[in-house]
């Protein structure tokens, strides 16, 4: 039994003595932003168990392959220096094992990697509580990196959102850089000192990846008061609405639609929306519709909001629109102000009414055109007869063939008349105001052998009175009297 026990423990120590841990970098001098890599080797120990905690403290550990052979384990970390200067690589502990400290020297910048400065800024740089503030990370460099956009860490306290971004010629200790501008919108949900987190900064260059140290965000949020009502930020809305119809038919509903800029939440605009948009017996309210649209300016922190309001009028008449009162803390007066757009009034009409008068407007029009055709067509066809009848009046030689196309002329196409009296009297009936009775009583005399006026002078004066001689006005569906 003895024996067995010391054997045991000479080869527990055989095994112990077997173990071994060292460390080692590839290069012993590197810029700031480039990678160096940390090699540790182990026989008899499991690196995957190793803590490179440590390494924190002034290096980004963004890579970590392990590979294992026979009796032996290598465990190759990527380091990028958040630091320039004289550094040490930590000693790393592994069960008993501890690995010696290595001395690497950083340096700002070099003949490969340009040098990089970077700093935050925020504009208000004390902001208040729920006031939309522009955060901007502004890189100077030579312009030979591409820079990716840093993800900011979550944190409870501020909420973030991604704006747009700039590039630009910037100054660096009296020398020109190319300037790159990150934005983003920040948020202070609480108030009190806060802190935001350093990330590192991504950038290519040539092909190579290259992380730069991200400077620290330290600010302020100041607390609102405490009696301001939910929802109200101390930022002034700018509303722009569309223009509303002057009239609108009833029972059809009517969207309105809205522009709202400013710091407002959607959720909060809609529950102040909804505290003042009220169903009346002339007036239906149906729930908002609040879409988030880009503002004009992509680097502007203020949210916008298109807000359509759906109504639908239940009464004819003039309904007047609710006027919308969208409240906000104004901090240099320290108090409650608000942007008002008033109500709009919209004449409601029945489209039923609307429709009969359309209909019975165009009867009358039908009516009014029908009545104006029969009239032209009548007025061609007397035309057309007046101008026949002084046509053969004219052409007339003697006595008896002038009487003859007098008894034959009429503006209504009648037959020739049985004698001069009767011709007379029906023209009088056709044509008002047509004067032939000192002519028709010439020419009768002149038939019955008296010493008269010739027919040449008669044939004249028919001319005259007949040139211009028109039909008496008559309604197309009224019958003539006799």
């Amino acid at each position: 039994m003895v024996k067995t026990l010391l054997l045991f423990l000479l080869l527990a120590g055989g095994s112990a003595n077997a173990a071994s841990l060292s460390a080692q970098l590839d290069r012993t001098t590197v810029a700031l932003g480039e990678p160096v890599s940390l090699t540790l080797q182990a026989q008899g120990l499991n690196l995957d168990a190793i803590d490179a905690g440590p390494l924190g403290a002034h290096f980004d550990v963004s890579g970590r392959t392990l590979s294992r052979g026979p009796d032996s384990e290598t465990l190759v970390l990527t380091l990028y220096p958040r630091v320039a200067g004289a550094l040490h690589i930590p000693p790393l502990q592994l069960d008993a094992r501890r690995t010696a400290a290595l001395p690497l020297t950083v340096t700002d910048g070099s003949d490969a990697v340009p040098r990089v400065t970077a700093n935050w800024v925020l504009e208000p740089a004390e902001p208040r509580v729920n006031q939309p503030t522009r955060l901007t990370l502004a890189i100077c460099d030579d312009g030979s990196l591409q820079w990716q956009r840093p993800a900011l860490p979550v944190h409870a306290g501020r909420i973030v959102r991604a704006l747009g971004e700039e590039e630009g010629t910037g100054e660096r200790a009296g020398e020109a850089c190319t300037l790159h501008r990150f934005h983003w919108a920040l948020l202070a949900t609480r108030d009190g000192a806060a802190a935001l987190a350093a990330p590192m900064l991504d950038a290519g260059r040539f092909g190579q990846r290259l992380r730069f140290p991200g400077p620290p965000l330290s600010y302020h949020a100041t607390a609102l008061p405490a009696w301001l009502p939910a929802h109200v930020p101390p930022v002034a809305p700018v509303v722009d609405a569309d223009p509303l119809p002057a009239r609108w038919p009833l029972q059809r509903p009517l969207s309105w639609r809205l522009e709202v800029t400013g710091g407002y939440s959607a959720d909060g605009l809609k529950d102040l929306l909804d505290l003042q948009l009220n169903e009346s017996v002339a007036l239906g309210v149906y729930p908002p519709l609040i879409e988030a649209i880009a503002p004009d300016d992509s680097n502007s922190p203020l949210t916008r909001y298109a807000v359509t309001l759906f109504l639908q009028p239940r009464a004819s008449g003039e309904i007047m629109l609710p006027a919308l009162n969208l409240p906000w803390y104004d901090p240099t007066r320290d108090q409650l102000a608000s942007q008002v757009l008033p109500g709009r009034s919209i004449a409601v009409f029945d489209p039923r009414v609307q429709r009969a008068r359309q209909v019975a407007g165009g009867l009358a029009g039908a009516l009014l055109l029908a009545a104006l055709a029969w009239q032209g067509r009548r007025m061609a066809r007397w035309r057309m007869a007046r101008r026949r009848g002084l046509r053969a009046i004219r052409a007339a030689r003697g006595l008896p063939e002038l009487a003859r196309a007098v008894r034959q002329f009429s503006l209504t196409g009648q037959p020739a008349a049985p004698s001069l009296g009767e011709w007379q009297r029906r023209l009088a009936q056709e044509a008002g105001g047509c004067d032939v009775a000192d002519t028709v009583q010439q020419m009768e005399q002149q038939l019955f052998g008296q010493a008269l006026p010739t027919p040449a002078e008669l044939q004249q004066a028919l001319l005259r009175a007949l040139a211009h001689a028109c039909p008496t006005p008559r309604i197309p569906w009224r019958q003539p009297r006799d």
